[in-house]
Order: C-alpha cells, then sequence, then structure tokens
C-alpha cells in the first residue's frame, strides 16, 4: 500500500495566505502612488500592523499558551474590544502626523486600520478552539477580496486602499466566526497576566528595536528611504511568513498537542525549524537582491537604490533575527518569559546604538545601516547563550 500523502499544516496555509493579503496591497500601492502617498500608507500600515502585533503579545497569544494547563483560557471579545479601540485611535493619529491626512479621513483610517486587530482576535479564538482549517478559510476570504476589490483601479490613495483592507478583514471574520464559541466560561487572565506582561514588554522592545526608528526618520524627512525599507520588507514577506507560520505552529502544538508536552520534544523541533529557516532566508535574500540588481526594476514610489538598500539591510536581519528568534519562541512555550524579554532589551540597546551613532556620523542613510546591522549581529550572539543554557537544564529537570 503506498503512504497516505501527507496533507499541508492549516496553520501554515493560513499564514501564508494572511501574508498575501498583507503583501498585495503594499506591492500594488508601490507600483501606483507616487513617493510621498506611498511613503504615508506604509507608515500607516506599519501602525496598523504594530496594533495587530500589539493586542496579539498582550492578550490572544498568552492565552493560546496558557491553554497547555487551562483549556478555558480564551480572550473575551470586551478585552478585544478594548484594545481595538485604542489601536483606531492611534492608527488614525498616525495617518495625521505621518501624511498630514484631514481629520475626517484620518478617522476613517483608523476605524480600518484597527479591524483587523478584531479578526486577529476571530483567528485565535478559532486556533484555541481547534478550528485550525477555519482560519485557513478565513484568510483565504480576505486575500481573495483583497484582490477582488480591484485594488489596481481604485483610487491610489491611503484611505482608498485602507478601506480595502478593513473591508476584506470583515467578511474574513464574519466567515470564521459561526465556527467558534464566542461565550468563555473561565477566563483565567490573571493566572498568566505575568507571562502576558513580560510578552508584551518583549513586543514593546522588539518593536523599538526597528519600528520606532522609521516612524522617528519618517518625521525627520527621510522619506524615500523609509519607502524603501518598507517595500523591502513586503518583498521579503514569503520569508516572514515561513518564520510566522513555524512559530504559530510551535504555539499552537505546545498548547494543545500531547506530543509536545515534554521539553525535549519541543526543543529539538525548533533545533530543526531554526537550521531549515535559516537556509531558506539566506538563498531568499540572495536570490532578491540579485534579481533587482540584474533586472533594474523599481517601482514609481521607490528609488531603486534605496530599494537595494532595503533588501540587504532587511534581509540580514531577517536571516539572523528570524534564526534566533524561533529559539525565543520556544523559550516562551517553555515558560522562560522573562529571559526572553531580557535579551531582547539587550538587542534593542544595541540596535537603538547603532541607529543613533550612524546617524550622529552620517544621516538617515548610515542610520539604518548601522541600526539594522546591529539588530541582525546582536540577536544570535544573545539569543543561542541563553537557548543552550535553559535547553539543558530543562532537559536535566525532564521525568
Amino acid at each position: 500500500m503506498s503512504p497516505r500523502p501527507r496533507l499541508p499544516r492549516p496553520l501554515t496555509v493560513a499564514q501564508i495566505l494572511s501574508s498575501a493579503a498583507g503583501a498585495l496591497p503594499m506591492l500594488i500601492a508601490a507600483i501606483r502612488m507616487d513617493p510621498a502617498a506611498f511613503t504615508s500608507f506604509a507608515i500607516i500600515t506599519l501602525a496598523s500592523a504594530l496594533a495587530v502585533g500589539g493586542s496579539r503579545a498582550a492578550l490572544y497569544q498568552p492565552a493560546l499558551i496558557f491553554q497547555r494547563t487551562d483549556a478555558h483560557s480564551l480572550v473575551p471579545a470586551r478585552y478585544m474590544l478594548v484594545v481595538s479601540s485604542l489601536s483606531a485611535l492611534a492608527v488614525g493619529a498616525i495617518a495625521i502626523s505621518s501624511g498630514g491626512v484631514a481629520a475626517g479621513d484620518a478617522a476613517i483610517i483608523g476605524v480600518a486600520g484597527a479591524v483587523p486587530v478584531f479578526y486577529d482576535w476571530v483567528r485565535y479564538r478559532a486556533i484555541g478552539s481547534s478550528r485550525r482549517w477555519a482560519v485557513a478559510a478565513g484568510d483565504a476570504v480576505r486575500v481573495t477580496l483583497v484582490s477582488a476589490t480591484a485594488l489596481p483601479v481604485l483610487a491610489a490613495t491611503p484611505l482608498s486602499f485602507m478601506l480595502a483592507i478593513g473591508f476584506s478583514c470583515t467578511i474574513a471574520a464574519a466567515v470564521v466566526l459561526p465556527q467558534v464559541p464566542l461565550r468563555v466560561g473561565v477566563y483565567p487572565y490573571r493566572r498568566y497576566r505575568s507571562s502576558a506582561a513580560w510578552q508584551t514588554l518583549d513586543f514593546a522592545v522588539g518593536q523599538f528595536i526597528v519600528s520606532v526608528p522609521l516612524f522617528v526618520l519618517a518625521g525627520s524627512g527621510a522619506n524615500d528611504l523609509i519607502g524603501g525599507v518598507r517595500l523591502a520588507q513586503t518583498l521579503l514577506g514569503p520569508l516572514n511568513l515561513a518564520f510566522a507560520a513555524t512559530t504559530t505552529n510551535i504555539v499552537a502544538d505546545g498548547a494543545t498537542h500531547v506530543d509536545y508536552r515534554q521539553a525535549s520534544a519541543i526543543i529539538a523541533r525548533g533545533w530543526r525549524a531554526s537550521i531549515r529557516l535559516g537556509l531558506l532566508a539566506t538563498a531568499g535574500v540572495a536570490f532578491l537582491v540579485a534579481l533587482v540588481w540584474v533586472s533594474g526594476w523599481a517601482p514609481a514610489g521607490v528609488d531603486r537604490a534605496d530599494l537595494l538598500l532595503g533588501l540587504v539591510l532587511v534581509g540580514a536581519s531577517t536571516i539572523l533575527t528570524g534564526w534566533a528568534g524561533i529559539h525565543g519562541i520556544v523559550l516562551r512555550v517553555l515558560d522562560h518569559q522573562s529571559a526572553v524579554t531580557l535579551v531582547r532589551i539587550g538587542i534593542a540597546v544595541a540596535t537603538t546604538a547603532g541607529f543613533v551613532i550612524g546617524y550622529a556620523l552620517g544621516g538617515e542613510e548610515w542610520s539604518l545601516v548601522l541600526g539594522f546591522g546591529a539588530n541582525a549581529i546582536s540577536a544570535p550572539l544573545l539569543f543561542l547563550p541563553v537557548a543552550v543554557f535553559y535547553y539543558r537544564r530543562d532537559t536535566r529537570e525532564a521525568p
């Protein structure tokens, strides 16, 4: 009898679709918008992505990890409404400050930018309820609607593109919601709020490493450079989705599968994943840099030299921080929250020093070069020794 073909993991499929839904508007905007409009849109979408990541770090992911010991740790809707409202205010404020958007348009952009926070709550509720193919279905609807909303024929403005993003997330959430439980019997947030606090601090530190300098440099007038970095982040999205899909599966399996209750099993999986993804990221970055260099391609919204610089800087950071960051996720599953966050703080100090020293030596360009370089180098230098220490301790203590 021939072996049964191995089906793709639903969360991997979902991450691919979700990343595609995020990348499509950015790519089309880079082609159609002028540099000023594209930079404004890039900063607005960065703010929206930070809102999603912050709510995930503070609520959704800690609740999922805690399901290893309490199956009722699902985030209630009222908490999601709070973080969504705060996200709308933050995205709207960024729209005004980054591109001079009128107050009325900024309010609409803020609401549209906060809808992904709501949809992410729906996704994590489905993951925690073992409805993983429902998550993939929702993300398929989202990417289809982003494409079918005819982004190429929309007005090339940040407002119209953000409306398309918000609409696609709303319909995707409506598809997934009927398949997940909405009521929660017990919500033990107080029992893992310490873990959530460490993860939130870790996220804040991690974003301070790269995202905050981008906001600052955008405010200083380095618009073309910021556009190149943001487009590079989009083009390297397939690598980010590979890392994200792997980490999501590690967290979900560690929370819900008995096979990964042993520390040695989750540690071994982390080592295998880091090696595979490190090699994949190196090949992917080299291919993209060579392709842009040889073809001479550059969209209307970004200069070719800025795009190449962005690809090299973001690519090096993606390879090394992603390779080392897999071990940070494994350490979180093993409940070494403080250790991971302290390492992140060390990386933040090194990276901030790189941005500041670079700016003092040569302005915006050198700030990006030294900042991203320090980020790439410090991640494995700090993460791997800590991971090895705790891995050895946990395997010795395991029954």
